[in-house]
């Protein structure tokens, strides 16, 4: 089941992102998936898909403020 969250998160990147902080937990990232970009007005938003062992997750980054969102979660079901 996927569940729509929009809550602001923590994420440890290097290349790819490799960890998020979500309530006080950290979920290592085992797999990119999906990077796209898109633009509103002026801002450019990066949008990763990524799954760790027991969730997928679509994270968004917005590169005018450095903000991550975890955008959507689910367990795989």
């Amino acid at each position: 089941m996927t569940v729509v969250v929009n809550e602001r998160v923590k994420v440890g990147m290097s290349d790819s992102p490799k960890w998020v902080k979500w309530k006080n937990r950290i979920h290592e990232i085992e797999q990119v998936g999906l990077h796209y970009t898109f633009r509103e007005g002026r801002t450019l938003y990066h949008i990763f898909s990524v799954t760790t062992k027991t969730l997928c997750m679509k994270l968004s980054l917005d590169t005018e403020t450095l903000i991550w969102r975890l955008m959507e979660v689910s367990d795989g079901i």
